[in-house]
């Protein structure tokens, strides 16, 4: 069972993403990591948020801990890294 960690996936990028595993690919996990800063918008994902294989996860990519954490707990075996800062 693919389970996938998505950072960024509330930007325009990985909500698209996200949005086309969740409808297209109910055996796989997605789980979507995003710190919300400016370029984070949690309602494009409205259409899927209660849909079983989806999770949101507010956080920080540099939060080693919690980066830790979730590849054991989730058992994460596939990340698709978007989480991006595109005004640097």
């Amino acid at each position: 069972m693919k389970r996938i960690l998505i950072t960024g996936g509330a930007g325009f990028i990985g909500s698209h993403l996200i949005m086309h595993f969740v409808k297209n690919y109910p055996e796989y996990r997605i789980i979507n990591l995003d710190k919300l800063t400016y370029a984070g918008n949690l309602a494009s994902l409205d259409p899927v948020k209660d849909i079983p294989n989806y999770s949101f996860v507010h956080g920080n990519i540099c939060d080693g801990d919690l980066i830790e954490k979730l590849l054991r707990e989730c058992k994460i075996n596939t990340i698709v890294h978007l989480a991006a800062e595109s005004h640097v």
